[in-house]
């Protein structure tokens, strides 16, 4: 068994992940995670971040207005249908070609782990967002064992080396610097997920809330401006203040002199 799972990491460490086994068990049970995320997501527009189009099944039982698809490499063959506006546009995930507030759903599809700096492609998905819309991140948990391969891959080859997981401690807290709330408890599952084949055993867990799972599914709300309007009532001008002067008992006091 041991030699097995070595086996697993060293057979073609250099194809990217998106085309291993692997990828296909984590699709499989991101479909059954996301299930309660994506039956809440509201809205006319929705833009994907991912490097794989194959995850876009997620969004299948989805009736959504505008969906447009997101990719850095102009060979991902993703199915559009602008009868149903759906689109595919190639672009940076840190320069995204849309306006300030202008999209009601972001999903980010493992996206933030194959950046050099995550924190740009948070930033361009809070620009782009409406106040009130909805953030949804796909990301491998670096606390499980999924976690422990990827340390793994420093010495030995490994597909998972082109991976940089994310703390979702980390992750938590750039989403509040970006004005971004979670809206749900994070969804973890996959305990088994670091082997290329699937086990014999194993079943399709539910959500858990223990950060022990290899993925790691999370949802956050743009908090939306807002000002506080205190009524107050009109206060009575200040009236001016008394000057004093001299009394005038007589006009004769104010008379001429009568000259000699």
């Amino acid at each position: 068994m041991r030699a097995q799972w070595i086996c697993d990491l060293t057979t073609n460490a250099e194809k990217p992940f998106w085309d291993s086994n692997l990828a296909t068990r984590t699709l499989y049970l991101e479909s059954y995670l996301a299930n309660d995320f994506v039956a809440r997501l509201h809205g006319q527009s929705l833009v994907w971040l991912g490097h794989t189009p194959a995850a876009t099944h997620v969004l299948s039982n989805r009736k959504l207005d505008c969906v447009v698809y997101v990719t850095p490499d102009s060979s991902a063959q993703i199915d559009v249908d602008p009868e149903q506006k759906r689109a595919h546009v190639i672009a940076e995930f840190d320069e995204l070609p849309f306006q300030s507030r202008s999209v009601d759903v972001v999903v980010i599809h493992h996206a933030l782990e194959q950046a050099s700096d995550p924190r740009t492609v948070l930033r361009e998905a809070s620009r782009i967002l409406a106040p009130g819309g909805k953030l949804l991140v796909f990301g491998f948990n670096p606390w499980s064992m999924m976690g422990l391969r990827r340390g793994l891959a420093a010495l030995i080859p490994d597909r998972l080396r082109q991976i940089r997981m994310v703390n979702p401690i980390r992750l938590f807290d750039w989403l509040t610097l970006l004005g971004l709330e979670l809206d749900a408890p994070p969804a973890y599952g996959g305990l088994s997920l670091f082997r290329e084949r699937q086990p014999k055993r194993s079943v399709v867990p539910s959500p858990s809330q223990l950060p022990f799972g290899g993925i790691v599914i999370t949802s956050a709300v743009k908090q939306q401006a807002t000002m506080n309007l205190q009524w107050q009532t009109p206060q009575p001008r200040a009236k001016l203040a008394p000057v004093a002067y001299p009394r005038i008992d007589s006009w004769q006091r104010n008379a001429p002199a009568d000259p000699k």
